[in-house]
């Protein structure tokens, strides 16, 4: 089984037969309050949230870059969102301990607090976590100016439009760090004769755990969707000779009499405005789409009579390019455009 093959098999089994971890119904966390369950961020990370939210004011004692957010689609009509950031080697304070002096660590705590964003302003509180962060380097291969992202996921939401406030602090909370982001996560059930897709974007590679994680882990490089953990490509630069590796799911098909989806894809390399290459329309059937791309490819020219008269490898030269992505349903014929903007380096 192929490398695309083997990703569709391993995510249709995840939607088909388990979920994430549970999620708590919106306005959960204000009754648990009420009732006097545990608060799960620290008071004076809390007090900092709360100075900033309104303005929305990011602090930055530990300089923190909120990247983007992905998102894949859960059972009932929910959505898995994955919240990433970025940080510094250098401003993780990493340290070698003494029992083991070739690692370099750092403890920090991760706090989340996502508001229900309710005509134009932070709301209602959906959840509040705290995550501790353990970061690790190995000494030899460390580089202070190098950065890595991190990444938060395993809870499903409602669609709407959410703020996320992320805050990063020491353990005695000399430095806090709030940054706040808004997001929006779609409502499937309204897209009608029409396709969307999940934020599209290339895996550089892909691992299998052997069971779900059971609490929320921060991921480096990577994010973890139930036993599947994906490692993307966020900055989308790419060489001449290497592959785009799309990865993304297809928002709005609907199956056959026989539960078959039956899907047409065509891909086209746009740069300043004109196309450059063109691949499909290619069929498939599963709404879950993992498509390797070599960035070379061969031109064809043939003569009036259909005889090839000269084959060349084109190589793209650096510079920005787009790829557009047309779909149709050919079961609703509904259809769609996504675009993937990259870069040649």
């Amino acid at each position: 089984m192929n490398h695309k093959k083997t990703v569709i098999f391993i995510f249709s089994v995840v939607l088909l037969c388990a979920l994430p971890l549970v999620a708590s119904p919106s306005g959960q966390s204000d009754a648990r309050r009420a009732a006097g369950a545990p608060v799960y961020i620290a008071p004076q990370v809390a007090a900092v949230i709360d100075a900033n939210l309104a303005q929305r004011l990011n602090r930055n004692d530990i300089p923190l870059d909120y990247l983007r957010t992905l998102y894949l689609p859960a059972q009932q009509n929910q959505i898995y969102p994955i919240f990433i950031f970025m940080i510094k080697n250098a401003d993780l304070n990493l340290a070698a301990a003494l029992e083991s002096p070739d690692v370099l660590r750092a403890k920090l705590h991760v706090f989340t607090r996502l508001y229900r964003i309710e005509n134009g302003v932070a709301g209602t509180v959906v959840r509040e976590r705290y995550i501790p962060f353990n970061v690790e380097e190995n000494q030899a291969n460390f580089q202070p100016e190098g950065a890595n992202f991190y990444s938060i996921a395993s809870e499903i939401y409602p669609a709407g439009s959410y703020l996320l406030a992320l805050a990063v602090s020491t353990p005695d909370f000399a430095k806090i760090s709030v940054c706040y982001q808004e997001i929006v996560l779609p409502d499937m059930t309204q897209l009608q004769n029409k396709l969307d897709t999940t934020p599209v974007f290339s895996i550089i590679g892909l691992q299998q755990m052997a069971a779900p994680e059971t609490r929320i882990i921060i991921h480096k490089n990577s994010f973890v969707y139930n036993t599947l953990v994906l490692f993307p490509s966020l900055d989308n630069e790419f060489k001449a000779g290497e592959n785009l590796d799309l990865f993304y799911f297809i928002l709005g098909s609907k199956p056959d009499a026989n539960n078959a989806f039956n899907l047409q894809i065509t891909y086209r390399f746009l740069k300043d405005g004109k196309e450059l290459r063109k691949l499909g329309p290619t069929t498939v059937k599963n709404f879950i789409i993992s498509q390797p791309i070599s960035l070379l490819y061969t031109e064809i020219t043939k003569d009036a009579q259909g005889v090839e008269t000269e084959r060349q490898e084109i190589k793209l030269e650096p510079g920005a390019y787009s790829l557009e992505i047309d779909m149709v349903d050919m079961v609703s014929k509904a259809a769609g455009k996504q675009e993937f903007k990259f870069k040649i380096i």
